[in-house]
């Protein structure tokens, strides 16, 4: 009882904590868009920071077992939030393609009750993507900005999304490790800064002195003030982080380990995927920039030649370091949105490195700290300069 009630106090706290910045940035618009935005900040943000918990986690279990159709209440009372967000600021959700979100947001959790699982099959992989795809793809013509207008504290149809997959792939279909859940530790907490300060030395060591971006220290100080940052900070580690490391470390990459994990050995595994993400990585760079093509070939060659090693030396269980690689190529594949080869060749070191501090963390939260870290990064060099 008394662990559970500090994953609650814990999860006020920070809810509350976010609240008081948010105020400070917005003070100056209306009252009632204050009140509005200001109550749904708090019950979103307190559940993003105590759903995921193993307590909280088994509570739900507890209260849901007994019937499946209880299952289901979770998920309605996040598609109620969104909705209602929406027609308090005068917005229509049922306009386009999102007039189809109920149906893909609730199929995770109707496809985990059809089939349920002990262990980590691929359907569950497929099943990820039918659900990650059209979130990613859908959007409401109207903004869901936490203001919808004024300095921006996340979005609540992204942390809708979050809830959901954390609701159905950690409580429903029960993934181990998921790791979604705010965890205050120092070797943590040092883990995840000495592999951003890794990561830096990294593109300073290739990209700088291939003359892919230019020191911007001095210039972004001075235009910068501290609150500036540290709102962009946590604009960022809401906003974007959280969402993709929940869904690329806490699930993609954590189902991988479990899955490989299974087999009599791991060399098959890293034959196919070395192989597949080659090939991907080869038309990739292809189609983005030809005489930077080998780019995110080399990129694909090193992180999976450190997979091997790390797999032969068995410093963790096997499948640990393949599924690594095969998540932190697909993590650079994936932002070819960028425009950049480059940019996508240092997003699959980058994320190596928010996939390394899952694995030593086991925390998802630890992984957006390092991401956030990563994006706010401009304060060093011009990141812009890649894309």
């Amino acid at each position: 009882m008394k662990k559970y009630l500090h994953t609650i106090v814990t999860g006020a706290s920070l809810s509350i904590l976010l609240f008081g910045i948010f105020l400070y940035f917005n003070y100056q618009q209306p009252t009632n868009e204050l009140l509005v935005a200001g109550i749904y900040l708090l019950v979103l943000y307190f559940l993003l920071f105590t759903t995921g918990h193993p307590l909280t986690t088994e509570w739900i279990k507890k209260n849901t077992h007994s019937l499946a159709e209880k299952s289901l209440i979770f998920p309605v009372i996040l598609i109620a939030l969104l909705y209602s967000y929406m027609w308090a600021h005068g917005f229509s959700p049922f306009q386009g393609t999102a007039a189809l979100f109920p149906f893909f947001f609730l199929f995770p959790v109707l496809g985990f009750l059809a089939f349920k699982k002990t262990q980590v099959v691929w359907s569950d992989f497929i099943i990820l993507l039918f659900f990650l795809i059209p979130a990613t793809l859908i959007s409401f013509k109207n903004g869901t900005g936490l203001p919808v207008n004024g300095v921006n504290f996340g979005s609540v149809y992204k942390i809708i999304i979050v809830l959901m997959g954390v609701y159905a792939f950690g409580v429903i279909r029960g993934i181990k490790d998921i790791g979604f859940y705010p965890e205050f530790n120092l070797k943590y907490l040092g883990t995840a800064i000495l592999c951003w300060v890794g990561f830096i030395g990294l593109v300073f060591l290739v990209a700088y002195t291939g003359g892919f971006v230019r020191l911007a220290a001095t210039d972004s100080l001075i235009s910068k003030n501290l609150p500036e940052v540290f709102r962009n900070f946590t604009r960022i580690f809401i906003g974007t982080a959280l969402f993709e490391e929940l869904y690329f470390r806490g699930l993609i990459q954590n189902m991988l380990k479990q899955k490989i994990g299974r087999y009599t050995s791991w060399h098959k595994s890293w034959q196919w995927g070395f192989g597949i993400f080659l090939v991907l990585a080869l038309i990739t760079g292809y189609l983005m920039n030809k005489p930077l093509f080998w780019f995110p070939v080399l990129i694909t060659i090193l992180l999976f030649l450190a997979a091997f090693i790390f797999e032969k030396r068995q410093i963790q269980p096997q499948g640990t370091y393949v599924a690594l690689a095969i998540t932190s190529i697909f993590f650079g594949l994936v932002h070819f949105h960028a425009g950049s080869v480059i940019f996508v060749g240092l997003a699959s070191v980058a994320g190596w490195a928010y996939g390394y501090t899952y694995l030593k963390t086991n925390n998802v939260f630890y992984a957006a700290l390092v991401h956030t870290l990563v994006n706010s990064s401009e304060f060093l060099f011009a990141l812009d300069g890649l894309k």
